[in-house]
């Protein structure tokens, strides 16, 4: 199984930050599904009260888009899906 990790990237005009969500192993398709289920229910923010969310997906599948209003601000962030492609630690570096 290959190793994955779940990132959301967020921010305001040229500040924008990217932070890792979850890291695990799994299948492609399980991976897919994992993100998937992430972009509709994370909350990138501790308080945010949501009132409305729209997930869209882009590309094959590795990447949402979502808009979360909140009942004092607008959120929009990007949720990725990374699989590991190579790592220095010998537990779990494999070139491609």
């Amino acid at each position: 199984m290959a190793r994955w990790v779940v990132v959301v990237q967020f921010g305001h005009g040229e500040q924008y930050k990217v932070e890792e969500v979850v890291r695990f192993e799994a299948t492609p398709e399980q991976a897919r599904a994992s993100l998937y289920e992430i972009a509709c229910t994370h909350r990138p923010r501790m308080g945010l009260r949501q009132q409305r969310r729209e997930v869209f997906r882009t590309g094959d599948g590795d990447a949402y888009y979502v808009h979360i209003e909140g009942m004092m601000s607008t959120h929009r962030v990007f949720y990725r899906l990374a699989e590991l492609a190579w790592s220095s630690d010998s537990r779990g570096g494999y070139p491609h």
